[in-house]
C-alpha cells in the first residue's frame, strides 16, 4: 500500500501522531484489520482449520480456526477479555467476559499493542488458494515452504509487509504515535521533536562505552515500559558525562577536555551558548533524580519531563558529535 494514500495525508493535514493511548477509534479500525487478516487466511498457516470433507489425509488448509486463535489470544493476553469496569446488571449477576476482539469495548493500550505483536508473529500470507467445490464450496490455501527470501533474512514477506502498511496507516491517521517496525514489532514513535534525530542517530565516537551508553539510551527511550524511559535518561546523562572527557581520556582533566571538545564544535559566540548548555544540563542532572538519588534531588514530575529533558540533551550531543565528526552519515549503512 503506497505511503499518504488519503488527500490530507498527501497535503500535510492528516492528525498529528501524538497520542500515545488506542483510543476507540483506533481500536475499531484494528479489530476489522485483524478480522479481514482471519477472513483471509493469512492466519490460516498458524491456526489452520482443516474443513475439507474430500481432503482424507486432512493436509489441505480451508480457513483459520477461529476458536483455536481465539483461545491462544486468551491466554497470551487475558486483558483483553477482562470485562470492564461496570455495575452489575439488573439480576445482581457480575459482567461478563468480553471477547478478544470485541470492537465495541476498547482495552487497555498495552493490551492492543501486544495484540499486534501475536498477530506479527503469526502473520503468513498464503501463495495461493484455489475453490473448491465439492462437499460445500470452500477454498483451499497453500502456503509456500519458505518464509523469507534466504538470500535477504531481513526482507519482509508479502504478508507482513502488508501488515506493517495497514498498521502504519491505521495509526497515521488516527494520530498513534506508535509504529510496527521491520522487526515486526510494536515500537514507540517517541515525540513529534525527536523523530528526525532519533533516525539520524548514529554514533561513532570511537569510544565503544560511550556508544554503548548512547545507544542503549536510545533504545530504552523508545521502548513501551516506562520504566524504561527513566533508564534511558540516566543512560544518556551517563553518556553525557562521558563525553565530557572524549579530547583527553582522562577524567582528571574534565574541564580542558570540555574545552578542547567546545572549541572544535563551534566558533564563538555560538560556543558559549554550547558552554552555557553543557553547565545547565549538568545543573539539572545533578538536581533531579538523573545521576543523583540523594533525599536532596528531586523527582521528574512525569514522562512528558523525561522526554522534554531527553529531547534537550540528545541534541546538544548529537551537535557536538556531528560538528567534531563522530556521527556516522545517516546514509551510510551500519557495520
Amino acid at each position: 500500500m503506497p505511503d499518504y494514500a488519503f488527500y490530507t495525508d498527501r497535503t500535510g493535514r492528516s492528525v498529528a501522531r501524538i497520542s500515545e493511548a488506542i483510543t476507540p477509534l483506533a481500536w475499531r479500525g484494528l479489530v476489522i484489520l485483524i478480522q479481514q487478516r482471519l477472513d483471509g487466511g493469512s492466519l490460516a498457516r498458524a491456526f489452520p482449520e482443516y474443513g475439507c470433507m474430500d481432503d482424507r489425509g486432512r493436509n489441505t488448509i480451508t480457513g483459520t480456526d477461529r476458536e483455536n486463535f481465539l483461545a491462544a489470544l486468551e491466554a497470551h493476553i487475558p486483558q483483553l477479555t477482562e470485562p470492564p469496569p461496570a455495575p452489575e446488571d439488573e439480576w445482581g449477576d457480575p459482567p461478563r467476559a468480553r471477547s478478544p476482539l470485541d470492537r465495541d469495548t476498547t482495552p487497555g493500550t498495552f493490551a492492543a499493542l501486544d495484540l499486534i505483536d501475536f498477530v506479527a508473529m503469526h502473520i503468513d500470507q498464503p501463495s495461493s488458494s484455489s475453490h473448491h467445490a465439492w462437499g460445500g464450496d470452500h477454498i483451499h490455501y497453500y502456503f509456500s515452504a519458505d518464509g523469507y527470501d534466504p538470500f535477504f533474512e531481513s526482507q519482509l514477506t508479502p504478508g507482513q509487509q502488508r501488515l506493517q502498511d495497514e498498521i502504519e496507516q491505521l495509526f497515521r491517521r488516527t494520530g498513534i504515535a506508535f509504529t510496527l517496525g521491520d522487526d515486526m514489532r510494536v515500537h514507540r514513535l517517541g515525540p513529534p521533536e525527536a523523530r528526525a534525530l532519533i533516525s539520524d542517530f548514529r554514533p561513532n565516537t570511537g569510544d565503544s562505552q560511550l556508544d554503548d551508553l548512547l545507544n542503549g539510551a536510545f533504545t530504552r527511550f523508545l521502548s513501551r515500559v516506562p520504566t524504561d524511559r527513566q533508564d534511558a535518561i540516566e543512560k544518556l546523562w551517563d553518556a553525557f558525562e562521558r563525553l565530557k572527557t572524549l579530547e583527553l581520556g582522562d577524567r582528571k582533566q574534565k574541564l580542558n577536555s570540555i574545552a578542547q571538545l567546545l572549541d572544535r564544535a563551534a566558533p564563538e559566540p555560538f560556543r558559549g551558548e554550547l558552554d552555557n548548555e553543557f553547565k545547565t544540563l549538568t545543573d539539572i542532572g545533578n538536581q533531579f533524580r538523573i545521576r543523583h538519588h540523594e533525599h536532596g534531588s528531586h523527582d521528574l514530575p512525569n514522562d512528558a519531563a523525561r522526554d522534554y529533558l531527553f529531547i534537550r540533551c540528545a541534541s546538544l550531543i548529537a551537535h557536538v558529535l556531528r560538528q567534531t565528526g563522530r556521527m556516522t552519515d545517516a546514509e551510510m549503512p551500519q557495520r
